[in-house]
């Protein structure tokens, strides 16, 4: 009877009235855990268990930070118009997030590591576990740097009871490393090695050359290590990517930088050489810019001297020739006037000569490695320092990020951009300040011609002294300028402080995992949502039978005739054998309530049917006509059951006459009636299987067979086949007073359940109702069953045809 079931079925309306598996029942998801705790009961010690396995055998991460202050304004010792304005960095430099960027950056990383001796890893060669070690080895390792180096092999160093050492390694493939070169030179053939060396030994292999030297500071002990090498590319990578760096707030000059490793010896050594690597770099990009200001001053005062020394010599000459004293009081007005305007020009030209210097080394693209800062500018060029700096910073920023993000990097796209703006800009001051200068010097020169003109009429031999005195005077002057200069750049050089500083020496935060906590926390909770879904999958796709709610969910409109207790007797009579059960007494309460469902009349026809074989019907047939009798009724149980007569395999009756040698007229019906070991129960058995047992039933006999047993029996329980599969059961409907639809527990399907009893609500049968088989009398969903009232039963036997 495969028929689909309607739009408006039972089961449709039970399937989308929420009801299939009613999760929004506490109750019901109560009894869901309770029935499914083995789950919970093995997933949580498992769980926790492998928690703790996790724990106990696996390497724990630390954390690591260091506190730094990125001062926002450098604390110059000069203003900004001085002469020693750029020695500070730019605003943009000392931004945090380019700070942050330069810090990442490779060749920042590389400079730490440099400093470092990370290129050899120790490792305690543990059972379960190895475990990175650092200044804690009984032993280090010297390394022939000029040979290659296997990178990423362990080499296993055991120490033996003799105080030497078993040196192994093997390996299928690898890369060689020279240390002095910092690059890679070959790959590794597969080899094996193994040896027995002294302490200081060297150890030669192609693969690797390094000797053991014994620790005197670190008691020996025997145990099983190994090392590897790292160059120092794999180590910056490495670091760097696990090197974070965050503010203490939005807009805040405090930093902290923190990384994570495995070895907290290592991570607090490389974070405070980190920190000294910040430190330094900032200091020695301003002095750096200051040093190049002092060598070009310095050159100036070479020349200066040399010349002053040459006029000097001059002046004397002239006084020992010609007897020469003093000149008087005018000419020596006119000297002086001349000379301070000579020296004015020539402090106007040094400065040409400086600006003219910038823009070409600008111009020529030398700017960014022979930088000058404008040394001898005056308050007119602040303008021209604050851009040379600008323009130095942007480029050192794009440098940074050339060697760690690669010119593809949309943040040197920007820099470029911004460099060329502030080189145009640039090129734009200088050349206004050299117009300026160019129209001062040609002033100074008018006033020079006007003194010249007076001091020709003076007398030549005084003429001549004086220019000598003038050229002396002025490269004097020149020089002492230069010496000024030249002691303030140094003072200033001196003057220097780092824009950044460490607040808090680097330290251990904590550990980043395994975090016990957390990991326990995640494990009950993985150890309750597992079972959890698979009861949901369970549920989800389940499609039985399991208690009344889902069966009245779908039979709603059948009256509900009760629970058969789950049977654990041997024997399929439990009335017989367990008269005082639990089982028993669902019998006597079904017996009760089919006496209020049938009518009053006498000699009472109970069909018993199901949807499918093995759901009860004949078990509930035999116990059900079993509790009619004990009660004194006369009662008959009828096999109609042609196709599987498993009530004649009960009685053992399999070959005797039944039911189908009746209806086929082969015997009376006093024949096919046989006495039990039951007062007041009598069977009538199936007789032998017919090839046509639907033909049989619906011949006219079976009125006859009815008769029969109406008028000599009490109660007469009908044992018919699976409504849900043969058409026996609707055929004898039409002689029966009230019909018993069997359901299993755990056993009947949902939607063939469905699909019979719609068709039997169509048919409209009368006096229908259904029984809820098998049920587990220890469900709390069924509590008021009190089964240590009725005993405790054994191993369950619901057997079913």
């Amino acid at each position: 009877m495969a028929v689909s079931p309607k739009a408006d079925s039972p089961y449709q309306r039970y399937r989308y009235s929420g009801k299939a598996d009613s999760f929004s029942d506490v109750k019901k998801l109560a009894r869901l855990v309770g029935r499914n705790w083995k789950l919970f009961a093995i997933t949580v010690p498992f769980f926790l268990f492998s928690v703790y396995l996790y724990h106990r055998y696996s390497s724990p991460l630390y954390k690591g930070a260091v506190t730094m202050l990125f001062k926002s304004d450098s604390e110059k010792m000069l203003n900004e118009v001085n002469l020693m304005d750029g020695f500070g960095l730019s605003a943009e430099v000392r931004n945090i997030e380019n700070q942050s960027f330069i810090i990442r950056s490779q060749k920042t990383i590389n400079e730490v590591i440099r400093r470092l001796d990370f290129n050899i890893s120790y490792y305690a060669d543990g059972r379960f576990k190895d475990t990175e070690l650092y200044q804690s080895v009984p032993f280090e390792i010297e390394i022939d740097k000029k040979h290659p180096q296997i990178l990423d092999v362990p080499v296993y160093i055991s120490i033996l009871t003799t105080g030497n050492y078993r040196v192994s390694s093997s390996s299928e493939e690898g890369r060689l490393h020279r240390f002095d070169l910092s690059q890679d030179v070959s790959h590794v053939a597969p080899y094996t090695f193994e040896k027995e060396v002294k302490p200081g030994e060297w150890i030669k292999h192609k693969n690797f050359s390094f000797r053991i030297l014994s620790k005197h500071s670190v008691q020996a002990s025997k145990g099983n290590y190994y090392i590897k090498f790292n160059s120092n590319q794999q180590l910056t990578a490495r670091y760097r990517s696990r090197l974070s760096i965050n503010t203490y707030r939005e807009g805040s000059s405090i930093v902290f930088i923190s990384i994570t490793g495995q070895n907290p010896q290592k991570i607090i050594r490389f974070l405070n050489v980190l920190s000294e690597v910040i430190v330094e770099t900032n200091l020695k990009r301003k002095n750096d810019m200051a040093t190049r200001s002092l060598e070009f001053i310095r050159k100036q005062l070479k020349s200066v001297e040399d010349t002053l020394n040459k006029t000097q010599e001059q002046l004397m000459d002239f006084r020992k020739r010609n007897r020469f004293m003093v000149p008087s009081d005018y000419a020596t007005q006119l000297a002086d006037d001349y000379l301070e305007k000579e020296k004015e020009l020539r402090l106007l030209r040094i400065k040409y000569d400086y600006l003219n210097q910038l823009k070409m080394k600008f111009i020529d693209g030398r700017l960014e490695d022979d930088f000058l800062l404008t040394a001898f500018a005056d308050e007119n060029a602040g303008l021209i320092s604050r851009l040379v700096n600008k323009y130095l910073d942007t480029w050192s920023e794009m440098k940074t990020i050339i060697h760690s993000a690669g010119k593809d990097n949309p943040y040197y796209s920007q820099l470029n951009e911004s460099l060329k703006v502030v080189g145009e800009t640039l090129v734009q001051a200088i050349d206004k300040r050299i117009e300026t200068l160019i129209i001062q010097q040609n002033e100074i020169r008018s006033q020079i011609n006007n003194l010249s003109i007076h001091m020709n009429r003076l007398p030549e031999l005084e003429k001549e002294y004086l220019e000598l005195e003038r050229a002396f005077k002025l490269n004097d002057a020149i020089y002492t300028f230069l010496l000024q200069k030249n002691s303030e750049t140094q003072i200033a050089k001196a003057s220097n402080i780092p824009d950044n500083e460490t607040l808090d020496q680097a330290s251990i935060t904590g550990i980043v995992s395994p975090n016990k906590k957390s990991n326990y926390g995640k494990a009950a909770l993985l150890a309750l949502i597992l079972p959890a879904v698979v009861i949901a999958l369970k549920e989800t796709f389940n499609n039985k039978i399991r208690d009344r709610e889902e069966m009245e969910a779908i039979t709603k409109d059948i009256p509900f005739m009760g629970f058969i207790a789950r049977s654990k007797a041997k024997s399929e009579n439990v009335i017989t054998h367990m008269p005082y059960s639990l089982i028993a007494e669902s019998f006597r309460s079904l017996r009760t309530k089919i006496k209020f469902m049938s009518s009053e009349r006498n000699n009472q026809v109970i069909l018993l049917t199901s949807n499918n074989t093995g759901e009860g019907k004949t078990f509930c047939a035999l116990n059900l006509a079993s509790v009619f009798a004990i009660s004194g009724r006369k009662t008959a149980l009828v096999g109609f059951d042609m196709r599987k007569p498993r009530l004649s395999e009960i009685f053992d009756k399999q070959r005797d006459a039944g039911i189908s040698s009746y209806l086929i007229r082969q015997n009376r019906f006093d024949e096919i009636v046989y006495s039990s070991d039951v007062d007041n129960l009598w069977l009538v058995p199936a007789g032998v299987t017919p090839p046509n047992p639907s033909e049989l039933i619906s011949g006219s006999r079976i009125k006859k067979l009815f008769e029969h047993l109406r008028n000599r029996f009490d109660i007469i329980i009908v044992d018919t086949p699976p409504i849900g599969l043969v058409a026996d059961a609707r055929l004898l409907m039409q002689y029966s007073d009230s019909s018993l639809f069997i359901v299993r527990a755990g056993i009947t399907n949902k939607e063939h359940l469905a699909v019979t009893i719609d068709e039997l609500i169509n048919d409209e049968i009368k006096h229908l109702g259904v029984l809820l088989n098998d049920v587990n009398p220890n469900d709390k969903g069924y509590g008021y069953y009190n089964t240590g009232y009725y005993g405790q039963p054994s191993d369950s036997l619901n057997k079913g045809s």
